[in-house]
């Protein structure tokens, strides 16, 4: 049993952002870390992804993006910014340690797959949204022909070989993923089941996020309610290009249902041309052929989910139906669901930007155990 004062699970942005909070604050912890290295999720990320929030608002507690970086950072720059944010705040952080169990004594106890045990005054879980991919499962998927792949799978439209791809999805994923199999030359459809918020990257030259930051002390309808003239101007053809859109507004989507807007990078441009083709929910397959809810079918190669993830905190919480209520992570805001030394850092999306609010949560959590 090693004894320690503030065991963190995840050494994502969160986890990192956490342990430089708490030790500004003259407390100790201890990252356990599943993978070999940190921010192992951003290494899995397909090649092209970049930060859609801009880089002055996108830094971590005490230490901003390097002035070099570009306005929306890569994924390999998010990377070394992240080891370099680890170095400077001497985080401690043991890899491949996966954490099994975390159960309630006097303090905590945390447990990993290798009969390490770890006793801890407090706990934060920092491994976020994006934990275990969901993959739906449709009638005749089994007899598919082609390849069926999470986007967690994905690299680069390259390494899919050529040919028809279909994208199930209209998160932030599917649009990028999709408008760089256009950008390749694939023949590429797009499956989106229910209704959808379009926001643009930037409006008049400003990062959307940079306005949400802005506008974030008024209430998020009155917000939505602003901005719903400009997004209808900007994407006034949406039911005539096959999509659907939702009767709430962004902000209200992310507050009300944790569903985030896709930020248009240029996918809206290659619908628009004929590049990319619409298509509802899927309703059945059949070797290469893929039949959707409204009667339509088509043939293809690959099928990518990007269908995003579930929490998992199942895998560990003992107490986890009981903790938070039937649902499958704290409620939103909830740092610390039951008052008893269990934090919960980056389980809340944001129209502010993840990094963003990262560093609010932990800033928070680190003053709470301080306090302790």
């Amino acid at each position: 049993m090693t004894d320690t004062g503030t065991v963190i699970v995840g050494a994502g942005p969160a986890g990192l952002a956490c342990a430089a909070a708490l030790r500004k604050n003259g407390r100790s912890s201890l990252i356990l870390e599943s993978a070999d290295n940190l921010a192992a999720s951003w290494r899995r990320h397909y090649d092209r992804l970049h930060l859609h929030t801009a880089k002055a608002h996108s830094g971590l507690p005490g230490m901003p993006m390097p002035g070099e970086f570009p306005r929306y950072p890569s994924r390999l720059q998010v990377i070394d910014y992240l080891e370099t944010y680890a170095r400077a705040n001497d985080v401690r952080i043991r890899f491949r340690k996966s954490v099994t169990r975390i159960r309630r004594e006097q303090g905590w106890i945390v447990e990993t797959i290798d009969g390490d045990a770890f006793d801890a005054r407090t706990v934060v879980i920092a491994t976020g949204l994006s934990k275990a991919p969901i993959r739906p499962v449709w009638k005749g998927q089994e007899s598919f022909a082609g390849k069926i792949l999470h986007s967690s799978e994905f690299a680069n439209a390259k390494a899919l070989g050529g040919g028809r791809v279909l994208v199930v999805g209209f998160g932030n994923s599917a649009g990028e993923i999709a408008l760089e199999c256009a950008e390749e030359g694939l023949e590429i459809g797009m499956s989106v089941r229910g209704p959808v918020n379009i926001v643009p990257l930037e409006m008049f030259g400003i990062p959307t996020a940079t306005i949400a930051i802005a506008q974030r002390y008024f209430p998020y309808r009155l917000v939505d309610a602003v901005n719903a003239p400009l997004l209808r101007l900007r994407y006034r053809d949406m039911e005539r290009l096959g999509l659907q859109k939702s009767t709430d507004g962004p902000l209200t989507n992310i507050a009300e249902k944790d569903r985030t807007p896709l930020i248009d990078i240029g996918t809206m441009a290659e619908i628009r041309i004929g590049r990319i083709r619409i298509y509802p929910g899927i309703k059945s397959s059949d070797r290469h052929q893929v039949h959707f809810a409204d009667g339509r079918s088509a043939d293809f190669d690959t099928i990518v989910l990007a269908t995003g993830y579930r929490p998992s905190l199942e895998a560990v919480l003992p107490d986890f139906v009981e903790r938070f209520d039937g649902a499958d992570r704290p409620k939103r805001g909830d740092l610390q669901p039951r008052s008893d030394g269990l934090y919960f850092c980056g389980f809340n999306p944001a129209s502010t930007g993840l990094l963003r609010q990262i560093g609010i949560e932990a800033i928070s959590i680190a003053r709470s155990i301080a306090e302790r």
